[in-house]
């Protein structure tokens, strides 16, 4: 066992940068599935503007490979209630999941995330975000806490 200390550094090494191997692995995939990602988004904005009756300038979609986001910008609904905004975000998310079902761009997308922004100048404010998840069952479901 002389060289014991030597095989403990080395495992010690190996365990140490594994995960920073894995993670920037994954980084670059991630980046590159939200770029492929990105010609689908005017169908989710018009899909997410039919579904709320909004106009399509109110809608702003980005995503990364686990997340589809929508932001609804400067809309009456952000003074009223939260239930009536989740509300609105199940109809925004049902008519988002049926435009990016079945598309291998977003195969790994889990959650749809639904942002009320009010925007003045350049700031904005979000006035709340409300998440749906992907269920077992392929189904996308509101998140409860």
């Amino acid at each position: 066992m002389k060289n014991a200390p030597a095989v403990t550094a080395l495992i010690a090494l190996i365990t140490a940068s594994t995960p920073a191997l894995a993670w920037s692995a994954d980084s670059a995939s991630d980046a590159e599935q939200a770029k492929r990602q990105a010609p689908i988004y005017p169908a989710v904005q018009e899909a997410a503007a039919t579904a709320a009756g909004y106009k399509e300038a109110s809608i702003e979609v980005k995503s990364t490979a686990h997340q589809v986001t929508i932001a609804v910008v400067n809309i009456k609904l952000n003074e009223g209630s939260t239930t009536e905004r989740t509300a609105e975000a199940s109809r925004i998310v049902s008519a988002c999941a049926n435009t990016i079902a079945g598309k291998p761009q977003f195969a790994a997308a889990v959650i749809i995330h639904v942002d009320y922004v009010k925007r003045l100048g350049g700031s904005s404010t979000e006035v709340e975000g409300i998440d749906f998840n992907k269920a077992p069952d392929g189904s996308i479901k509101l998140y409860l806490t």
